[in-house]
């Protein structure tokens, strides 16, 4: 998410980014989950939020994975802001389609989230793969 939004719901509050490293496998998303669980436990967000954000990284990432060129690292940021936490999943996929925004997993996570985007890079030759990256928020307290 650009830094001028950011800036606009809190700067003097942002906090340093949390950053996660794995190879893009399915193997790794209990790692993944652990790691949500806990940034939104830690900044006191309620339990209704803690679940609809680790059910949304995992949903991220699974589809993420699934499309992932071989090889392929997943980064996971988190970074609070105030109430807002942002969430930026990427990784290098094989089509320019994924995630699918049509079904139904998309919107389960239009519901879970405050808000959801995608960008997507052309694509890298070097990797032979679309930089794919997924960003939401969570707001603590509701919107």
């Amino acid at each position: 998410m650009p830094e001028t939004q950011r800036s606009e719901t809190g700067a003097a509050e942002l906090r340093a980014p949390v950053e996660l490293r794995v190879a893009a496998e399915l193997t790794q998303l209990p790692v993944l989950r652990a790691m949500a669980e806990t940034i939104t436990l830690l900044n006191e967000f309620n339990l209704d939020e803690i679940s609809d954000v680790k059910l949304a990284v995992d949903q991220i990432c699974s589809e993420l994975i699934g499309d992932a060129v071989d090889g392929a690292e997943l980064v996971c940021r988190f970074q609070l802001g105030g109430k807002v936490l942002w969430v930026a999943i990427s990784t290098s996929t094989r089509t320019a389609e994924a995630p699918d925004r049509q079904g139904f997993g998309w919107h389960v996570l239009r519901t879970l989230t405050d808000s959801i985007a995608v960008d997507r890079e052309p694509l890298d030759t070097s990797t032979a793969g679309y930089r794919t990256t997924v960003e939401l928020t969570k707001v603590k307290g509701g919107a």
